[in-house]
């Protein structure tokens, strides 16, 4: 399951009727199997949650003096919005999630989105980057304290740092067999970032050599290599533990319980 905390726009699913998904789907579930079955299949789940890069790149810094830049100050629209994601997370809980992989800010000015609205040569649009990094270390520090409340020893909320994850593409792409960083593959104007990927855009000759596939998301081969960090990574990278180590535990219960 993958939940999205979305931008305020039309077409975009909320993450408040995501939740009422999620029970629909529970009770749907329940109705075929059962609803102690069903319990354990929610419990036995994976969450993915993405949370904040929307609420920054299409809220906050969409366009000059929006609506959320004039009512909040940065910091206090990165308070305002953990406290909204708090109650999305005990909301998930509640709803009996027991494993959820929760993921921070990218590198949001970085994205040849920006790059094209905002940089000249292709440096990281600077005010962007100052609210991932204000933002990401609070919602591992959020994240620590509802494992505190619900989790105990047995972390509920697993951290991961996107923007860790990304920089090292962006700071030294050819590390990874990567050609560019800044370019995306498909696009139209400056670093192929303006506009969607359409018929009509520009292609690249191979996607793999590309960090972004369009003006705000990783290629295949990109997410492959964050995937083995959700797998493999140290605690740089995914916190308190990677997807190995949660696999592990989560085995050596089952063992003892049978």
């Amino acid at each position: 399951m993958h939940l999205h905390r979305c931008p305020l726009q039309a077409n975009i699913i909320h993450i408040s009727k995501q939740l009422r998904y999620f029970e629909q789907y529970q009770r749907r579930l329940a109705a075929l199997i059962g609803p102690e079955a069903a319990s354990r299949v929610v419990r036995g789940a994976l969450v993915l949650i993405t949370l904040g890069g929307n609420d920054f790149v299409n809220n906050y810094y969409l366009v000059p003096y929006s609506a959320r830049s004039r009512e909040f100050s940065l910091p206090d629209y990165v308070t305002y919005l953990l406290s909204e994601y708090a109650q999305v997370l005990d909301r998930l809980y509640d709803l009996g999630a027991r494993r959820v992989l929760v993921q921070g800010v990218g590198p949001i000015g970085c994205v040849p989105a920006e790059l094209a609205l905002h940089s000249l040569d292709g440096t990281c649009d600077a005010e962007l980057q100052r609210a991932a990094e204000m933002y990401n270390p609070r919602l591992m520090a959020l994240l620590e304290e509802l494992n505190a409340r619900h989790g105990g020893g047995d972390p509920v909320f697993v951290g991961v740092n996107m923007q860790r994850i990304h920089n090292d593409f962006i700071d030294d792409p050819k590390a990874y067999g990567f050609q560019t960083a800044t370019d995306a593959c498909c696009g139209q104007g400056r670093f192929n970032g303006m506009g969607l990927c359409t018929m009509v855009s520009s292609l690249c000759a191979d996607r793999d050599t590309y960090v972004f596939w369009d003006a705000f998301h990783p290629t295949e081969r990109a997410n492959r290599l964050i995937v083995q960090q959700f797998m493999s990574g140290s605690t740089d990278y995914i916190t308190p533990m990677n997807l190995s180590t949660v696999l592990a535990v989560d085995l050596q219960k089952q063992q003892l319980r049978t």
